[in-house]
């Protein structure tokens, strides 16, 4: 998942890989508690891609 921050480009050639990414991640989470039918649709998704991961290993350890 790309996240992007709120600091302009110019700002964040600057910072170093781990600092912008933890900025995307505050910026994520702050949205998840806002935002419910965001997190709800990233939640969903989630859980589909879970659900999609253990069908395909079901599957493929069942080919006798």
């Amino acid at each position: 998942m790309a996240e992007t921050t709120a600091a302009p480009v110019s700002v964040k050639a600057n910072l170093g890989r781990k600092t912008i990414k933890k900025m995307g991640r505050d910026k994520r989470k702050a949205k998840i508690a806002t935002d419910k039918e965001f997190a709800g649709k990233l939640f969903a998704a989630k859980a589909k891609r879970s659900d999609d991961k253990k069908t395909a290993f079901r599957k493929k350890k069942n080919k006798k």
